[in-house]
């Protein structure tokens, strides 16, 4: 019974929400007013919103007031919000001294990147964006199905595994691996294929977007809850 009121009052909720969305659809282009409005403040403190509808004007209007610079990302009181994070090279040295066993010597060869590094890096970013932008048109197309978690904004982290990993390591992902399984060596064709389904799917189109696994390159596929690939990697490693 007490699933049932809750099922009950989920319905509602949605049918409340596209209401409202199906009623501006209809009405003349909405007033957005956004003063002061940053983006780095979406992740940082809340900010108070007002939604009216004027009797003289037939549409939504929304009313954002904050006193954070929208060049800056810096508040009123001072306080940088989302600060970068920099961590120094000799403390990086010492954490891979110290956590990885290398010497001294091993690891100055970390100390600076070369520029075929970078390139590489680089060319790894454009492929992700570029599979992602694809993945994003064909799920909006329907050629994709079901639940689909894109990568974009953090071609960086398949970037840097590229250029760590070797071919012999197990690598466990979570549910936004798309890119990962490109910087494992995975066929950007066959990831596809099994996002479409297919039977040249990475798992005969049996798995899908969350679930790509390759035995060829010891790619052990993406696990749909949070940190659940956790375990598994330390166990793998264990």
């Amino acid at each position: 019974h007490e699933f049932y009121l809750r099922a009950c009052r989920m319905r509602v909720a949605v049918l409340v929400v596209a209401s409202l969305a199906a009623v501006n659809a209809f009405l003349p282009s909405p007033s957005l007013n956004l003063r002061g409005f940053s983006a780095p403040l979406a992740m940082g403190k809340s900010v108070n919103a007002r939604f009216s509808l004027p009797s003289k004007q037939r549409g939504l209007r929304m009313t954002i007031a904050s006193e954070t610079s929208a060049a800056s990302g810096v508040t009123g009181d001072g306080e940088v919000m989302r600060p970068r994070v920099i961590t120094p090279w000799e403390q990086s040295k010492a954490m891979l001294m110290s956590n990885f066993g290398l010497t001294s010597e091993e690891a100055d060869k970390y100390e600076s990147v070369n520029k075929e590094d970078l390139i590489q890096a680089y060319a790894m970013m454009q492929l992700s964006r570029q599979f992602e932008t694809a993945c994003n048109q064909q799920y909006m197309q329907g050629n994709i199905r079901g639940f689909m978690h894109l990568d974009n904004g953090q071609e960086t982290i398949p970037a840097l595994v590229s250029n760590a990993i070797k071919m012999g390591d197990k690598k466990y992902s979570y549910y936004r691996e798309h890119t990962h399984a490109l910087a494992s060596g995975v066929d950007a064709g066959a990831i596809m294929a099994e996002l479409f389904g297919k039977i040249g799917g990475t798992c005969k189109g049996a798995g899908g977007s969350m679930h790509i696994f390759d035995k060829a390159t010891n790619m052990q596929g993406g696990w749909a809850l949070v940190a659940e690939q956790l375990p598994y990697a330390a166990g793998a490693a264990r």
